[in-house]
Protein backbone atom coordinates (compact mmCIF):
# COMPACT_ATOMS: atom_id res chain seq x y z
CA UNK A 1 0.00 0.00 0.00
CA UNK A 2 2.82 2.44 0.86
CA UNK A 3 4.76 1.07 -2.44
CA UNK A 4 1.29 2.13 -4.39
CA UNK A 5 0.87 5.53 -2.55
CA UNK A 6 4.78 6.61 -3.10
CA UNK A 7 4.79 5.13 -6.94
CA UNK A 8 1.06 8.02 -7.13
CA UNK A 9 2.92 10.84 -6.11
CA UNK A 10 5.99 10.31 -8.87
CA UNK A 11 3.75 10.42 -11.66
CA UNK A 12 3.70 13.35 -13.37
CA UNK A 13 2.00 16.48 -12.41
CA UNK A 14 1.02 15.29 -9.18
CA UNK A 15 3.20 17.11 -6.97
CA UNK A 16 3.13 20.60 -8.85
CA UNK A 17 -1.09 20.33 -8.05
CA UNK A 18 -0.60 19.50 -4.56
CA UNK A 19 1.90 22.41 -4.11
CA UNK A 20 -0.24 24.79 -6.32
CA UNK A 21 -3.28 23.59 -4.11
CA UNK A 22 -0.96 24.08 -0.83
CA UNK A 23 -0.48 27.65 -2.10
CA UNK A 24 -3.98 28.60 -3.59
CA UNK A 25 -6.16 26.84 -0.83
CA UNK A 26 -9.19 26.57 -2.22
CA UNK A 27 -9.61 27.20 -6.27
CA UNK A 28 -10.87 26.19 -9.59
CA UNK A 29 -10.24 23.47 -12.62
CA UNK A 30 -9.45 26.83 -14.85
CA UNK A 31 -7.10 28.44 -12.30
CA UNK A 32 -4.96 24.94 -12.15
CA UNK A 33 -4.84 24.53 -15.76
CA UNK A 34 -3.92 28.03 -16.66
CA UNK A 35 -0.94 28.06 -13.99
CA UNK A 36 0.27 25.04 -14.55
CA UNK A 37 -0.36 24.77 -18.40
CA UNK A 38 -1.98 21.04 -18.23
CA UNK A 39 -4.47 20.02 -20.68
CA UNK A 40 -7.84 19.81 -19.79
CA UNK A 41 -7.37 15.45 -19.77
CA UNK A 42 -4.27 15.25 -17.67
CA UNK A 43 -5.63 17.43 -15.18
CA UNK A 44 -8.72 15.96 -14.82
CA UNK A 45 -7.06 12.39 -14.62
CA UNK A 46 -4.62 13.65 -12.21
CA UNK A 47 -7.44 15.26 -10.16
CA UNK A 48 -9.65 11.90 -9.92
CA UNK A 49 -6.44 10.22 -8.56
CA UNK A 50 -5.66 12.71 -5.76
CA UNK A 51 -9.54 12.41 -4.88
CA UNK A 52 -9.26 8.20 -5.17
CA UNK A 53 -6.01 8.70 -2.50
CA UNK A 54 -8.27 11.18 -0.37
CA UNK A 55 -5.69 13.93 -0.76
CA UNK A 56 -8.01 16.67 -2.88
CA UNK A 57 -11.41 17.16 -2.09
CA UNK A 58 -13.59 18.01 -5.10
CA UNK A 59 -16.34 21.15 -3.52
CA UNK A 60 -19.24 21.36 -5.24
CA UNK A 61 -21.23 25.08 -4.68
CA UNK A 62 -25.10 25.39 -5.93
CA UNK A 63 -26.77 28.52 -7.13
CA UNK A 64 -24.66 29.30 -9.59
CA UNK A 65 -23.13 25.46 -9.45
CA UNK A 66 -19.19 25.96 -9.14
CA UNK A 67 -16.88 22.90 -8.77
CA UNK A 68 -13.96 23.88 -6.50
CA UNK A 69 -10.91 21.68 -5.85
CA UNK A 70 -8.86 21.95 -1.94
CA UNK A 71 -6.32 19.65 -0.25
CA UNK A 72 -7.65 17.63 2.44
CA UNK A 73 -6.15 16.53 5.89
CA UNK A 74 -4.51 14.46 4.61
CA UNK A 75 -3.43 16.57 1.13
CA UNK A 76 -1.78 19.34 3.23
CA UNK A 77 0.26 17.21 5.65
CA UNK A 78 1.70 15.38 2.12
CA UNK A 79 2.21 18.10 0.56
CA UNK A 80 4.20 19.98 3.38
CA UNK A 81 6.36 17.19 3.55
CA UNK A 82 6.85 17.32 0.33
CA UNK A 83 7.67 20.93 0.08
CA UNK A 84 10.07 20.46 3.23
CA UNK A 85 11.97 17.69 1.15
CA UNK A 86 12.73 20.12 -1.74
CA UNK A 87 13.56 22.71 0.13
CA UNK A 88 15.67 20.69 2.13
CA UNK A 89 17.23 19.12 -1.20
CA UNK A 90 17.66 22.84 -2.44
CA UNK A 91 20.01 24.02 0.07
Amino acid sequence: MVFQFMESLGKKWVVPILIFLLLYDQTNFSKIKKYLRITSRALSKKLKLLEALGLVEKIVVDNPRKVFYALSGKGKEVSQIVLGFAANISN
